[in-house]
């Protein structure tokens, strides 16, 4: 009985060693904890200072995430040192940063002459603990799209490996919509249908090495309209993580996934130890001018004379 007491506390020690061993960084987007240096997305004309400086002008075709080309780039510098990028129009996938709050998810919550899709950055409650902003993913790969697309991701812009601890996440209301009642594209959810993010943990060389998933509707009668605590520790040190959404099989056709690749994020918080005082200091913004970035390229489905984006919207 003495050596189980005795390896029990043991234990107990161990795990008060590792835990001051590291401090918990957190990624807020709050205007208030930006810690980077201003820098110009020159496509737009935009010098971006605080992080409500990368909230567009519009949730749908707006200046920042929907000028063809553009580079829309965010950093936490000199916090959590997370990064992200993606080559304008946002429909093709990428992390933006938002503000914007939605009252619901029906239809008549739905403002006048506005489709859903055109709410893609929207919350039902804002940010994560009552604050203002979040960032909104949009983006998924599958066995339909898998060939011209990748994983949007956050990494570390030092490229050193370390524990991402944990994120709030949640359903932004056009995809609540799309699964609760259906849409053009998806048909109502059921008592059986799953939603989930999948966080891919990747090496220095984009290699998965470790993968947890997050149900975002398990049914009816479990849908996720809250902000919500995931763990990510289970990755272990990573230098990136890619996500994916995955559903069950009634919400994918023969274009692949039917649901609106979305979730929204918030209150990202690293492991750091403590004698790490590794910051960026002068952040590379990506050119939208010359090469250009083979991630999320402009795909098209041509179906019944119409042509439409892989995320499901028609282009006029």
């Amino acid at each position: 009985m003495k050596k189980i007491f005795f390896f029990g506390a043991l234990c107990l020690m161990n795990v008060a060693l590792m835990a001051e061993n590291y401090e918990l960084r957190t990624l807020t987007f709050e205007d208030a904890d930006a810690k980077f240096a201003p820098y110009t997305l020159e496509y737009a004309n935009k010098t971006i200072s605080t992080w409500s400086d990368l909230v567009d002008d519009a949730q749908y075709n707006g200046t920042l995430t929907y000028t063809s080309g553009g580079v829309y780039t965010w950093c936490d510098a000199e916090n959590t040192l997370l990064t992200h990028s993606f080559t304008a129009p946002y429909w093709s996938g990428g992390h933006a940063i938002s503000n914007f709050t939605n009252p619901g998810f029906t239809n008549n919550d739905l403002p006048a002459n506005t489709a859903w899709y055109e709410l893609q950055f929207a919350t039902l409650h804002g940010g994560n603990n009552g604050s203002k902003n979040f960032c909104v993913h949009n983006g998924y790969v599958d066995d339909y799209n898998s060939a011209y697309t990748t994983y949007q991701t956050i990494a570390f812009a030092d490229g050193k490996a370390r524990v991402i601890d944990h994120m709030y996440v949640t359903n932004i209301c056009y995809t609540l919509n799309s699964l609760v009642y259906g849409d053009g594209f998806n048909p109502p959810a059921t008592d059986t249908t799953t939603f989930h993010i999948v966080a891919i943990g990747q090496d220095a060389n984009g290699n998965e090495i470790s993968r947890t998933s997050f149900a975002l509707y398990l049914g009816k009668d479990s849908v996720v309209t809250t902000w919500q605590k995931w763990d990510l520790s289970v990755l272990g040190e990573v230098v990136s993580v890619g996500f994916n959404l995955v559903g069950s099989a009634d919400l994918y056709g023969d274009w692949g996934l039917n649901a609106p690749g979305y979730f929204a994020y918030d209150d990202v918080a690293v492991r750091f130890d403590k004698n790490d005082q590794t910051a960026v200091n002068n952040l590379v913004v990506p050119s939208s001018n010359g090469k250009k970035m083979l991630m999320n390229g402009q795909i098209v489905i041509l179906r019944e004379g119409k042509t439409y984006t892989i995320m499901g919207q028609e282009l006029k």
